[in-house]
């Protein structure tokens, strides 16, 4: 009887630590969309989530890792469509990709404007960094990659790891043009999206560059 008190005891206090740290994410997420990147501090995350700062560093760290568990999160939930079976053809999981970014991206772009400017001055997409955005993204690309090649969409000439590189270089280069405020999210996609293509292009099976090529003259119209 005494080890059920217990047990239930710890999955409560369990459940109550994921309840905060949901709580505090959330207000992160506000504070960031509302009034900059700058405005995010562990005294203000505290006194707006209703909890003391030793708490905020309890269940988080530092500022910078509270940022880092929303990317986490963002490229989880990409990664989490990229492991439908159906995405194997390169173009339409480019698409998906792309599109899956973009209803997050548009859905609040104040906020993700600010944070990936918040991210970049962290270095949150350092190649060096282990546990990094920019490892994490290039894994979801390497899978599509992989994905293509046993679908025999690709040759499998040139290494997935380096057409993953490419891939993600793509459409980080459009995002920086978009956080910046250069073009527009639609503008985004289509830069990304051809960049992308084109990538998947340079080790392309026959049939799927010819698709390719039409397809980048679509978008480019």
């Amino acid at each position: 009887m005494g080890e059920l008190v217990v047990a239930k005891g710890q999955a409560t206090r369990q459940a109550n630590k994921e309840r905060r740290k949901k709580k505090i994410l959330s207000v992160a997420r506000s504070l960031i969309a509302d009034e900059g990147f700058d405005a995010l501090t562990i005294s203000q995350l505290a006194v707006r989530s209703g909890v003391t700062i030793p708490t905020v560093h309890n269940l988080f760290g530092k500022k910078n890792d509270i940022v880092l568990e929303m990317f986490r999160q963002l490229v989880h939930r990409v990664d989490s469509e990229l492991a439908e079976p159906e995405l194997i053809d390169p173009i339409a999981a480019s698409e998906v990709l792309l599109d899956n970014l973009l209803a997050l991206y548009g859905a609040d772009e104040d906020f993700y404007r600010a944070a990936f400017m918040g991210g970049e001055r962290l270095g949150l997409f350092e190649h060096e960094l282990n546990d990094g955005v920019f490892r994490k993204s290039i894994l979801v690309a390497e899978k599509l990659c992989d994905r293509a090649r046993k679908g025999g969409y690709l040759h499998g000439r040139i290494d997935s790891r380096w057409l993953a590189q490419q891939l993600f270089g793509c459409q980080r280069l459009a995002r920086q043009d978009w956080v910046n405020g250069y073009i527009d999210i639609q503008t985004y996609r289509q830069q990304a999206l051809i960049g992308m293509l084109l990538t998947f292009a340079a080790d392309a099976t026959p049939d799927l560059h010819q698709r390719i090529c039409e397809k980048v003259v679509l978008l480019a119209e």
